[in-house]
């Protein structure tokens, strides 16, 4: 599980425990004994809880161990399809991960409603408003002390999602909709409704293979 976290995302047990398939009980144990080793970071936010490596020299200890240990490396197949599942639509923390959160940012970007430049993001105020994708505005969003978008690095490729107050607004509203619900209610995992698949299509112009309720 340790390993699995070494991209800097911060993950569930439900989701550690997918990835490398034990249960969660299991999973729950042997997190809190990596946390109180000081391995482990653990970060709560409302009733979930999120895991990080605690610290830097853990990564680097992870690194170290890896490359003079490489046949410890837990094999990838068991946890292939947990990892796809993941890797398509789930929450990173309270905006969306995964290629639905990936391609989204992407159409935001194309649209000119946001933009990168180096490492900072910012939005379009004049053209968000003018669209007002999902009934959002800005200008609440912009008396929060919060950042109103910020990136965020996905680790299911080297592209990056949104997050901040309008990433966090969007996700909200695309649970209210309907259009997205959670797999279980303490799992990350989010699939989309048949009215989400045309309704993220028609506003977003997003197709994404293995998103419906089907999947």
């Amino acid at each position: 599980m340790v390993s699995e976290l070494a991209t800097g995302e911060p993950l569930s047990a439900s989701s550690l425990a997918a990835l490398v398939s034990i249960s969660r009980p299991t999973a729950s144990e042997h997190l809190a004994k990596l946390v109180d080793g000081g391995v482990l970071h653990v970060e709560r936010v409302g009733r979930h809880a999120y895991y990080r490596l605690a610290n830097d020299d853990v990564a680097v200890a992870l690194r170290a161990l890896a490359s003079v240990a490489p046949d410890l490396t837990a094999p990838a197949a068991p946890s292939t399809r947990a990892r796809g599942v993941l890797s398509t639509a789930r929450t990173c923390y309270d905006h969306l991960g995964g290629r639905l959160g990936v391609e989204l940012t992407d159409v935001l970007q194309a649209r000119g409603l946001i933009q990168r430049r180096a490492q900072q993001w910012e939005v379009a105020t004049d053209a968000w408003d003018a669209w007002r994708p999902l009934g959002i505005a800005c200008a609440p969003l912009k008396d929060s002390r919060r950042p109103i978008v910020r990136g965020c690095a996905d680790w299911s490729g080297p592209r990056h999602h949104i997050a901040g107050g309008l990433a966090a607004a969007v996700t909200e509203r695309l649970f209210s909709l309907g259009w997205l619900t959670r797999v279980s209610a303490d799992d990350r995992v989010v699939t989309a409704t048949e009215a989400g698949l045309v309704g993220l299509r028609q506003t977003f112009g997003l197709s994404l293979s293995g998103l419906g309720p089907d999947r």
